[in-house]
């Protein structure tokens, strides 16, 4: 068997086997079994018909809705209670299967669920084929039968050499695999002898010459299409589905205890805090009570940022004294860090000892504004208490 070649499991109504090219046949029972990836189903021949259909490109985007009706013609059996499937052979031509939905329902119904994920193929088109060349394969009371790239089909022994001469197979050789020679040689018309190639063995034997490419068109389409396998994953993860499950119960129990106990403790301290505001201010309506108590300490002069007025006061007239020759004006204090002097000098540098004087006396003084008059300068300084 090389790595290439592809295993088909064969559906008998009766039973499943197993089938590697170039090896005994294995039945399958009911249990579940590990089955290689390059595995196809592969269904009664008699039971799907298979043709090739071209089709121009411009009608392959609404070919599945029109294959019914591009094939009513050439079909027995109401296009409504049929399934097609196709896939493309090449850029103008189709591989058509076709079979009816009752059967299609049927196998539905009767495979087990692990065969419902595999390909679903005609037996007929897993059979070795190339250009010039006619497929058999001799089984008990009947015969598999590919002659084209997409045509093939499953007959009773006794009907094969009409099937034979309706074929335009007048050029082509005819390959047949069987376990008795004379039994062939019996039932295939006298006419074609002289192309016929007679190899032992059966359908195991003509997996081994098959293509590599697993064969088409899958039956698994439109309306029976493969589902998501919810029930196995259920199954397989139901476990773990329920021990999570419980986990967010719990989670969102815990979480919900949690919260609980976070808003009791939010009522206590917001009562705390209203009782601890009305110690401080016991008239007034509550709304924000940090915010209302820093302000009212501000208005207070309560607050760090604010500086007392008087000794820094002090310290000025020191600083200005300490010059000499000079007039203070006015003095802005509206109660935070800073208060801006307006004063009169009799020249610039005797303004600028005295920013320098308070700079000594740790102040931060800052010249805004200075105008030279007849008398001397008046000058504005911004005075600021480190």
């Amino acid at each position: 068997m090389t790595q290439g070649n592809f295993n088909i499991i064969r559906w008998n109504e009766e039973f499943l086997s197993f089938l590697r090219p170039g090896n005994q046949p294995e039945r399958l029972g009911h249990e579940p079994v590990q089955l290689p990836d390059n595995t196809c189903l592969a269904l009664p021949a008699d039971r799907v018909r298979t043709l090739p259909l071209s089709v121009a490109p411009e009608e392959i985007k609404h070919l599945r809705r029109a294959l019914p009706f591009m094939l009513e013609e050439a079909l027995l059996e109401d296009v409504s209670e049929l399934h097609f499937a196709n896939e493309p052979l090449d850029s103008d031509r189709q591989a058509v299967a076709v079979v009816r939905r009752q059967t299609m329902s049927q196998w539905m119904s009767t495979l087990p669920d692990a065969l419902k994920e595999l390909p679903w193929v005609s037996e007929a088109l897993c059979l070795p084929w190339s250009s010039g060349y006619c497929t058999l394969v001799f089984e008990a009371d009947h015969v598999l039968v590919r002659w084209g790239e997409a045509s093939g089909s499953r007959i009773e022994r006794s009907l094969l050499p009409a099937l034979l001469n309706s074929l335009p197979i007048e050029h082509v050789s005819i390959v047949a695999y069987c376990s008795d020679e004379d039994v062939v040689r019996a039932t295939i018309p006298d006419a074609l002898h002289e192309r016929l190639q007679i190899r032992q063995g059966g359908l195991s034997e003509a997996l081994l010459l098959a293509s590599a490419d697993t064969p088409g068109p899958d039956l698994r389409q439109g309306d029976f299409a493969p589902r998501l396998p919810f029930a196995r994953w259920w199954r397989l993860w139901q476990r773990v589905i329920i021990a999570l499950a419980v986990a967010v119960v719990l989670k969102t129990g815990a979480s919900a205890v949690d919260y609980v106990n976070m808003k009791r403790e939010d009522v206590r301290l917001r009562q705390a805090i209203q009782q601890s505001y009305r110690r401080a201010n016991p008239k007034g309506a509550v709304v924000d009570v940090e915010k209302q108590l820093n302000r009212q300490l501000a208005e207070m002069g309560a607050v760090g940022t604010y500086s007392a007025f008087t000794p820094v006061l002090v310290e000025l007239l020191s600083a200005l004294a300490e010059v000499g020759d000079i007039e203070l004006t006015s003095v802005n204090y509206t109660g935070g860090k800073d208060m801006r002097v307006n004063f009169s000098a009799p020249d610039f540098q005797a303004v600028e000892r005295v920013r320098l004087a308070l700079e000594a006396r740790s102040f931060n003084a800052e010249l805004e504004n200075s105008n030279a008059r007849k008398e001397g300068v008046v000058a504005r300084l911004r005075v600021e208490n480190r």
